[in-house]
């Protein structure tokens, strides 16, 4: 019963993450890489969905397997919609008409393929491991289908770069210009200008700098950073190389 139980878990961990992953991939606007953004939005589901399952979900079913065993007459329309009734708690923990239905509709899908699993036991056929092998061919046909029907990414331009190099809020690098380009002004008695360059170094590869220099009288100095830049990652290379600035 425990490994029926388990197999019965992948099963409904997988799907219904894929069911919440496609909600909410294909509920919006057409995006690229649509493949790669449903695996990475199922696994994020599994992480909630993984637990409840594993263990309400498969402590109310043995429950109830075993509760099953005193009735007269056990009926699988009856036992299926317990699991039902169950899995309306979800919106109990998460506060939620909408989870709660969610909740059953799970329930519900684990009672029938759990059912479907005593059925070919009970049939003599062995609930064999290659039986796991289903989820991930619906996994792979969706990746693959969503893959060849998403749009190609627009090209990784400079400006795209130095875009994504300023975007971070809070921090020392939105002082210097959003744009190539350069900021002079005076501080603290310091004539101070602030650059922003961008070299690439290969396809889609940048390399963005932020140099800050200043001078007053006598005195001068610089400082600079540089960020290693493709689309979607920044990598710090040299930062604060230079003089301290005084002001």
């Amino acid at each position: 019963m425990f490994y029926r139980k388990l197999i019965t878990t992948f099963f409904v961990v997988m799907f219904v993450s894929l069911f919440f992953a496609c909600s909410y991939v294909l509920g919006g606007r057409p995006e690229y890489d649509t493949g790669n953004k449903l695996m990475l939005w199922s696994i994020f589901y599994m992480v909630y969905v993984g637990p409840i399952v594993l263990i309400y979900g498969n402590l109310v079913s043995v429950f109830l397997e075993y509760w099953q065993k005193n009735w007269s007459r056990p009926r699988d329309w009856l036992y299926i919609l317990l699991h039902g009734i169950f899995g309306l708690a979800n919106g109990l923990l998460f506060g939620g008409f909408i989870f709660a239905i969610l909740g059953a509709v799970a329930a519900l899908f684990y009672a029938v393929i759990d059912r479907w699993l005593f059925a070919r036991k009970q049939k003599g056929k062995r609930n064999r491991l290659y039986l796991l092998l289903i989820p991930f061919a619906v996994y792979g046909l969706l990746w693959g289908v969503l893959q060849l029907a998403s749009p190609s990414p627009p090209p990784y331009t400079a400006e795209d770069a130095v875009e994504y190099a300023r975007s971070g809020e809070g921090t020392f690098i939105e002082r210097f210009p959003d744009k190539v380009g350069k900021w002079e002004g005076e501080i603290s008695g310091y004539h101070v200008v602030r650059k922003t360059g961008v070299k690439k170094i290969a396809d889609e590869k940048y390399i963005v700098k932020f140099t800050e220099t200043w001078k007053k009288e006598n005195k001068s100095g610089s400082r600079y950073y540089t960020y290693k830049v493709e689309r979607n990652s920044m990598t710090a290379r040299e930062i604060g190389k230079g003089d301290k600035p005084p002001y």
